[in-house]
C-alpha cells in the first residue's frame, strides 16, 4: 500500500492545481479522498465527513491565499462589489460552524455529491459568453454569499463550485469569476477550519476535527500547484475551462454518489 505521507503530497498537488485553474480550493479533490482513506479507520471512522471537511477546509486557507497572491500581483481582480461577497460568506460560514457537529456524516457524504453533480449539469447548459450583464446588486450578493458560504463551510469546500458558476449566470466572465472565488475561498475556508478545529474532538494527530498530519503534507506542495493552475486558468479558452470544470465536477459527484 502506498505510504499515508505520499497520499497527501499527491493530494495536496492535485488539489493545488484545480484549486489554481477553476478556483475551488482543492476540496472537491481533498474531501472525497480523505473520505476514501479514513472510512475504515477505528477512530476517524464514525465521524470521516467531519474530519474530511475540516482537513479540507485548512489546506483550501493555504491554496486560496496562495492562488489570489498569484492573481492580485498580475492585477486580475476587477469585480467591485467583492467586499460584499467576502462580508456575506462570512456570515454563512459562521451560521454552518455552529450547525457542523449536529449534520450525520452519511448527510454530508450525500449532499457533497449531489452538490458536485448539480453543478456540473449547470455548468454543462451554460454557454461561455463576454460579461453581458451588470454586477449583482448588493442585496443579491447578501444573500447569495450568505447561502455559499454557510454550504461550503459543512461541505468542506471553497465555495468555487457554487461561486463560479453563480457569477458566470449572473454574466460575469469565466476568468473573473475563478479570480473572486479564490479570493472569497479565504474567510470561508478559514472560519471553518478554526470552528471545526475548536469544537471538534482532541485526538493524538487532530486539533479537533483538523487532522494535523494530512494538512501538513497536503499544503506543503499545494501552494506551488496553485499557482501553476492560477496562471494556466488565464491562457485557457473560456469555454474549454468551463467544460474541464463540469467534468472535474462530475467525477467528483460519481465518486461520493457511488455510481
Amino acid at each position: 500500500m502506498m505510504p499515508l505521507w505520499l497520499i497527501f503530497l499527491l493530494v495536496g498537488a492535485a488539489g493545488g492545481f484545480t484549486a489554481g485553474l477553476f478556483g475551488v480550493g482543492g476540496g472537491l479533490v481533498i474531501v472525497p479522498t480523505l473520505y476514501f482513506l479514513w472510512r475504515g479507520d477505528p477512530v476517524l471512522g464514525p465521524e470521516v465527513m467531519h474530519f474530511a471537511v475540516a482537513t479540507s477546509l485548512a489546506c483550501i486557507v493555504i491554496t486560496s491565499v496562495t492562488s489570489s497572491w498569484t492573481h492580485w500581483r498580475a492585477r486580475r481582480l476587477q469585480f467591485d462589489r467583492l467586499y460584499w461577497l467576502a462580508g456575506s460568506v462570512s456570515l454563512g460560514s459562521v451560521s454552518a460552524v455552529m450547525l457542523a457537529n449536529w449534520v450525520p456524516t452519511q448527510w454530508l457524504k450525500l449532499g457533497f455529491g449531489l452538490f458536485a453533480l448539480s453543478t456540473c449539469i449547470t455548468l454543462l447548459g451554460k454557454k461561455a459568453q463576454q460579461a453581458s450583464q451588470a454586477a449583482p446588486a448588493r442585496n443579491e450578493l447578501l444573500g447569495a454569499g450568505t447561502f455559499i458560504g454557510h454550504v461550503s463551510t459543512l461541505l468542506g469546500v471553497s465555495g468555487g463550485a457554487m461561486t463560479v458558476p453563480y457569477l458566470v449566470l449572473r454574466g460575469v466572465d469565466m476568468r473573473q469569476a475563478v479570480v473572486v472565488s479564490s479570493a472569497i475561498a479565504i474567510p470561508i475556508s478559514l472560519i471553518g477550519a478554526v470552528g471545526l478545529a475548536i469544537t471538534g474532538p482532541q485526538t493524538a494527530q487532530t486539533w479537533g476535527y483538523v487532522h494535523l498530519p494530512a494538512f501538513a503534507g497536503i499544503s506543503a506542495v499545494s501552494m506551488l500547484f496553485a499557482n501553476w493552475g492560477a496562471r494556466l486558468s488565464q491562457r485557457m479558452d473560456k469555454r474549454k475551462l468551463q467544460l474541464a470544470f463540469a467534468g472535474f465536477l462530475a467525477l467528483v459527484a460519481a465518486h461520493m454518489l457511488g455510481f
